[in-house]
C-alpha cells in the first residue's frame, strides 16, 4: 500500500517527537512515524507514472498553513492525535488532490474527502489505561500550535497480519520548491 502524507515544518515536528519523548520517560510507549497529516492511501499505483504526475501536481503548490487547538483520539485503536482546525483551505488542499488523483484513490477509504478526519497522530496502539495516561500528559504539555504543511511524501507501507511493519519514503516534493527524490527504490 502507498500514502500520500504532508510532513510538517521542522519546529512542528520537532515539538511533537519531544512530546513523544517525554510520553516514554514515563513508561507511555506506542508506535508512531514522523509527524505528518495523511491526504490519501492508494492500494496500488504504477511507481514511476505516479511520481512524475505527483511532481507536475506539487511543483507550484504553495506551504499550507495549519493550526492545531484539539485532541481527541480515535475510538478503539489507540490513537491520539492532534487535529488542525479543518478550514477552507485544508479542505479545498485535500479535495484537489482527491480530485486529481481519482484513477488512484478507494472512494471508500478512510482518507476520501467525504470520510476524512485531518490529524497528526501522536502515538498509537496504546492500550486504555496508558490512552488516559498519554492524553493527560498532552492536554498539560502541548499548547494549541501553528505549523506549515511543507512538503508531501510519497511513501510504501509494508503490512503483515494488519501491521505495519515498515514505512519506506519514495518520493518527496517540498511545497513551492520543487521536488527532492528521497529513493527510487520501491
Amino acid at each position: 500500500m502507498y500514502a500520500i502524507i504532508g510532513y510538517l515544518d521542522f519546529e512542528s515536528e520537532k515539538k511533537l517527537c519531544d512530546l513523544r519523548e517525554g510520553m516514554k520517560s514515563l513508561g507511555i510507549v506506542g508506535h508512531g512515524m514522523r509527524p505528518h497529516v495523511t491526504l490519501a492511501t492508494h492500494p496500488e499505483v504504477e511507481i514511476e507514472t505516479f511520481k512524475r504526475d505527483m511532481k507536475n501536481y506539487f511543483e507550484h503548490t504553495s506551504a499550507l498553513p495549519l493550526f492545531f487547538p484539539s485532541l481527541s483520539i480515535f475510538l478503539n485503536s489507540g490513537t491520539l492525535y492532534a487535529a488542525p482546525t479543518k478550514n477552507k483551505v485544508l479542505t479545498d488542499f485535500h479535495q484537489r488532490y482527491h480530485e486529481q488523483f481519482k484513477n488512484y484513490v478507494d472512494p471508500k477509504s478512510l482518507y476520501a474527502p467525504s470520510n476524512w478526519v485531518p490529524h497528526c497522530t501522536i502515538v498509537m496502539d496504546l492500550s486504555h489505561e496508558d490512552l488516559v495516561k498519554a492524553f493527560d500528559y498532552s492536554a498539560r504539555n502541548l499548547q494549541p500550535f501553528h505549523a506549515t504543511l511543507d512538503s508531501i511524501a510519497l511513501i510504501k507501507l509494508q503490512y503483515e497480519a494488519d501491521v505495519c511493519t515498515s514505512v519506506k519514503d519514495i518520493l518527496t516534493v517540498n511545497l513551492n520548491k520543487g521536488y527532492d527524490l528521497i529513493s527510487d527504490d520501491v
